[in-house]
């Protein structure tokens, strides 16, 4: 079986364009999963896009050297492939119309619908379909808005920013005015800043059906008027496994069409679930899920993909694993 990954930051995405060292360290933290996960499989041959500033990667596989835009060599890449593969982050659009193409030229694409996608990239539209169906949210407004009182602070993000790059954490309404008069708003949403313990849920959905692979711990620095996340403790907080997999099942059903490895952001406040926001790709999670679990996740993710179902997964004995950012 002939397998095409696409890690957009390490593999051509960006060329012609600046490279993030935070993003870099992250795509390739999955990718390497992705890649030494498929290569336990008997009979898998693989190829992956590499941007040409980047070292090749240390093993026998097929590797595009990617040196000016890559749209228009994807479908080639796709066409040859079984299984298509895709980790993008919703910035700008990337993972839409990645996805788009995947559809349109690949055989069996791993991932979610482009309409599940579309929604899931704004947090502003994500927060406001989740609350109309009744799923307790951290309030979400542009910017440029009304802004809502806050008790403490108030957090300002892009509305499809990925890994709390942009993320600024303002303490007084003076400088949250500031930053509306200069007209730094647009695309930029503002939440009342919460203390709560901050987590969040890593599945696996096909077919409206979902099934729970991890319940994570996040550990967030905040100083500087920043919020980072710094590490991930996957499947650190099994004790909201059941909370967690309602709630999963209620998002499914309320934004239809997410397929394969989803990651949910919550916040947990008195023993209540609040969503933040809903990632509809591989997230750094991931990259410990399978050690966590003592089984090959990615071998699951392509069962599902190739039976058209959920495979069985328990976390009965589920160990803790940190993932440092």
């Amino acid at each position: 079986m002939r397998h095409f990954l696409f890690e957009f930051i390490t593999g051509g995405g960006l060329s012609g364009q600046a490279l993030s060292d935070t993003l870099i360290r992250e795509g390739e933290m999955m990718l390497q999963t992705l890649l030494s996960e498929l290569s336990e499989l008997d009979m898998s041959e693989i190829s992956l896009s590499r941007d040409s500033r980047l070292d090749l990667i240390d093993r026998e596989i097929e590797q595009y050297v990617i040196t000016e835009a890559i749209e228009e060599k994807l479908p080639d890449f796709l066409k040859k492939s079984d299984v298509s593969w895709l980790i993008a982050p919703e910035t700008d659009n990337c993972l839409i119309r990645s996805a788009e193409l995947f559809i349109k030229h690949g055989n069996i694409f791993v991932g979610s619908n482009p309409e599940a996608i579309k929604i899931a990239t704004s947090k502003y539209l994500t927060n406001k379909k989740l609350a109309e169906a009744g799923i307790k949210v951290v309030a979400t407004q542009w910017l440029d808005e009304a802004i809502s009182e806050s008790e403490k602070a108030w957090v300002v993000k892009p509305d499809d920013g990925v890994g709390g790059e942009g993320t600024r954490l303002i303490n007084n309404k003076n400088d949250l005015s500031k930053l509306i008069n200069e007209k730094v708003s647009e695309n930029l949403i503002v939440q009342p800043y919460i203390d709560g313990k901050h987590m969040s849920m890593s599945l696996l959905v096909f077919n409206d059906d979902v099934q729970i692979l991890a319940c994570n711990k996040q550990y967030i620095d905040e100083k500087n008027d920043s919020i980072k996340l710094v590490a991930i403790g996957v499947n650190e907080c099994l004790s909201f496994k059941e909370e967690m997999l309602k709630l999963a099942k209620d998002i499914v059903s309320i934004i239809p069409g997410f397929a394969g490895y989803i990651g949910v952001d919550l916040i947990e406040v008195n023993n209540e679930l609040y969503v933040l926001e809903i990632n509809p790709r591989f997230t750094t999670a991931y990259a410990g899920i399978s050690e966590s679990i003592n089984c090959n996740v990615t071998a699951k993710i392509l069962e599902t993909f190739l039976n058209k179902k959920l495979p069985n997964i328990e976390l009965g004995s589920a160990k803790p694993v940190r993932i440092n950012v």
